[in-house]
């Protein structure tokens, strides 16, 4: 993409009047009336091949402004005050050469009634755009991956090497991920080693809409967050993409065809870890990955469209530990192949349905070997298929949008566990008893979910719009059929001087999905759902100058809150259920609450950027009284600084956030000697957690197309984040103890480079 950002200050009104057709839009732009109007456009969005085709019908100049836009699939979205973008308008496919269509829509389908909803780099009317698609290309993002720009977020509560955060205090199975409208179930790769890059290449993610909470009822299934992305639509009939890196090899071919009604997009991506392991003649392992993507769109008629979209990832990883007592050898294979087929049966009456196909494998081995200490093996196979048909609609008047639709899924999954761990006398410490654990599991659950919602959005007075809406889910893959019922209400209220106030109520409710069975820790049943009741109050305020400023305070509280496992001391590990330090967390009940502050920056010059500050707790309700919960973060700052010159990009950006919790060890003196005992389970915590992160990028115009030529350096202070903790001990001639601690960190500095060339 060109980096050129192209002013246009606007001459005498008497300079500009029709006819328009038949010239190039750009030096149409150039000739609007200057009454308060600017614009700020890439030349990629505006390049000098665009004509104007036909005369815009009459109006004031904002409505032919956004009429000569239209039929190019473009618009001018309003920056601040007097300063308009012109940005790609979102269309269900983009199609070249044929006479746009205006989009059937009331301005009531386009407000964003939704509290804590962000966009990043998608074109979104009055939403909280956290970065443009230039600054998403700009910030540095471990492992390459656009979903790691969600962490940048207030309320996110990340480590810097997994690929989700805790979003507001909820786990990270309680985000839901999704490309093109289809749910992905393992949406990461290298689950094993904390799931640190999507499946999602960047070069397919045109943008992310990302809810952080009060989703309205279309959205199921899930109690913290949604990440809706959707996948690049290149405006050339032809299109191609060559990528390489010290992290990945890349390739993506776009054309178009069918006199324009239709086009074909395929991207591929292989990991280099292997071969950099190999550079670096390193004995941890050699994990590896690749991923391919494919869509085909087509435009029927002008009133149908339909899409085929194919998404298949695979893994594989033989790793060890740097004390060589853990080792494994794993295997993932995920494929999701499905249809979506859009109709719009009149203005106010559309619909569609999409028929999808979810297959997912892995299998784990793993062995622990400590002579004298633990010794123990796993083998873990699963397999698990969904098929799904979901169907939607909408009515649109003036003051009502009325949106509906089911959700069935038939799903089957195929558990073989075994298992097995010996842990000896004395350890981990002195005293401890010697422990057998074995096991073996085959459950073969299946069984259907079937989810129907319903939402009604009414525009009360024209500053004031709500939306009503009812969800009701069903599953029957547990030994009990479960039903959950989740109301929703979600206000907006424009107050005038670019100010809006935001509002949301809801149940959330999550059943535990056909994958999550915890065979690995002796579970064979399914736990009943989950659910969260939400309060969300936000106020949002437009200060001028591209600065936005947007403030919120959320509580969550959960009911009956599934038990779940955690490794007290190491969550690196890599074969966790054979590790001593295993629990099970049960809670009765579970809060999280916070306070956001969050300020960006986004305007024609040449400096962009974001600071954000957040409060929260995080705590499970259990027998004797409160726990922090393991990514309880009582403070987080997040700040990011982009500056862009011609074809010069550099972003710097930060994080700090309280350490995280961990349960104190110590020798305390009893009357049968010294013994080490555990404190209760997170009253203590780590030291704080922060990182540096650094890109710069150059553009290079070529013969054909554009090179991009990036340096990037994660956690680039080298800082040494604690993250786990082992311990030795050591009895001396008197009989006292000695209890040693080596605290082990996160991600040290990770330096990448890389090529990419478009053409």
């Amino acid at each position: 993409m060109a980096a050129c950002l192209a002013w246009v200050s606007f001459v005498p009104a008497a300079l500009a009047a029709p006819p328009y057709a038949g010239r190039p839009l750009e030096d149409v732009l150039r000739e609007f009336p200057d009454r308060g109007l600017q614009l700020v456009y890439n030349t990629d969005i505006v390049p000098p091949s665009l004509m104007v085709r036909r005369e815009p019908a009459g109006g004031d100049d904002l409505a032919v402004l956004q009429a000569l836009l239209a039929e190019h699939g473009l618009r001018a979205e309003r920056v601040a005050e007097g300063l308009y973008a012109v940005v790609r308008a979102p269309v269900a496919v983009a199609v070249a050469g044929a006479e746009p269509r205006p989009a059937p829509v009331t301005s009531l389908e386009s407000v964003v009634i939704s509290a804590s909803r962000y966009s990043l780099a998608a074109d979104i009317p009055e939403v909280h755009t956290f970065l443009t698609q230039e600054q998403l290309d700009s910030i540095p993002r471990l492992g390459e991956d656009s979903l790691k720009a969600v962490q940048r977020l207030p309320g996110a509560a990340g480590n810097g090497l997994s690929g989700l955060a805790h979003m507001r205090g909820g786990e990270q199975d309680e985000t839901l991920v999704m490309l093109d409208g289809l749910a992905l179930y393992e949406p990461f790769h290298l689950r094993l080693l904390q799931s640190p890059v999507s499946l999602l290449d960047e070069r397919i993610v045109a943008g992310l809409d990302v809810h952080t909470g009060g989703f309205t009822a279309d959205y199921g299934d899930r109690m913290s967050a949604i990440i809706d992305a959707r996948s690049v639509q290149p405006d050339p009939d032809r299109y191609y993409e060559l990528g390489l890196s010290l992290l990945h090899a890349s390739a993506l071919a776009s054309q178009r065809f069918g006199d324009g009604r239709g086009q074909w997009l395929a991207s591929f991506r292989r990991s280099n870890l292997d071969l950099v392991a190999d550079a670096m003649e390193s004995d941890l392992g050699e994990p590896q990955y690749l991923d391919g993507f494919a869509r085909v769109d087509y435009a029927f008629s002008d009133s149908t469209r339909g899409s085929l979209h194919l998404l298949l990832a695979a893994d594989n990883a033989r790793v060890s530990n740097s004390a060589g007592t853990e080792e494994a050898d794993v295997e993932y294979r995920n494929a999701y192949l499905w249809a979506t087929l859009e109709h719009d049966w009149s203005a106010r009456w559309k619909g569609r349905a999409v028929l999808s196909y979810t297959d997912v494998s892995s299998l784990r081995e793993g062995i622990v070997d400590e002579p004298g200490r633990r010794s123990g093996e796993v083998d873990d196979e699963r397999d698990y298929d969904v098929l799904g048909l979901a169907l939607d609609g909408r009515y649109a008047s003036e003051r009502w949008l009325h949106r509906f639709g089911v959700d069935l899924r038939t799903l089957s999954a195929t558990y073989d566990y075994a298992g097995q761990v010996r842990f000896e006398p004395g350890y981990p410490f002195p005293g401890s008893p010697g422990m057998q654990v074995d096991r073996e599991l085959a459950p073969t659950p299946s069984g259907a979910h079937v989810a129907a919602w319903f939402t009604t959005r009414w525009q009360w007075t024209d500053a004031l719009a709500a939306e009503l809406g009812l969800r009701w889910d069903h599953q029957t893959y547990a030994d009990d059929s479960d039903s959950q019922f989740a109301p929703r209400f979600n206000l907006a209220w424009s107050l005038g001087g670019g100010t809006r106030l935001l509002a949301a109520w809801g149940r959330y409710q999550q059943f535990q999905g056909i994958e999550q069975l915890q065979v690995e820790d002796g579970i064979d049943h399914f736990q009943p759902a989950q659910h969260a009741d939400q309060l969300i109050l936000g106020l949002e305020r437009q200060l001028g100058a591209g600065f936005t400023l947007r403030a919120e305070a959320y509580r969550k509280d959960y009911g009956r809150p599934k038990f779940r496992y955690e490794n007290l001391f190491d969550p690196l590990s890599l074969v966790p259920e054979l590790r001593w330090d295993r629990v099970q967390v049960a809670p009765r009940s579970a809060r999280a609450e916070g306070v956001e502050l969050l300020l960006t920056r986004s305007a024609a010059d040449p400096w962009s950027g974001w600071f954000s500050y957040a409060w929260s707790k995080a705590q499970d309700r259990v027998a004797g009284g409160d726990t922090r919960r393991s990514w309880d973060q009582s403070h987080a700052v997040s700040a990011g600084l982009g500056w862009t010159d011609g074809r010069w990009h550099a972003t710097v950006a930060g994080t700090y956030h309280t350490g995280w919790p961990v349960t104190p060890v110590s020798i305390v003196d009893s009357a049968a000697g010294e013994a080490v005992v555990w404190g209760p389970r997170n009253a203590a915590r780590y030291g704080y957690f922060a990182s540096l992160d650094l890109r710069l990028s150059r553009d290079f115009e070529l013969g054909r197309g554009t090179l991009t030529t990036f340096v990037e350096v994660s956690n680039a202070l080298d800082r040494r984040n604690p993250c786990c903790t082992d311990f030795a001990y050591q009895v001396g001639d008197d009989g006292s103890l000695t209890l040693e601690k080596d605290i082990r960190h996160w991600l040290p500095l990770v330096p990448n480079l890389g090529v990419l060339w478009r053409f």
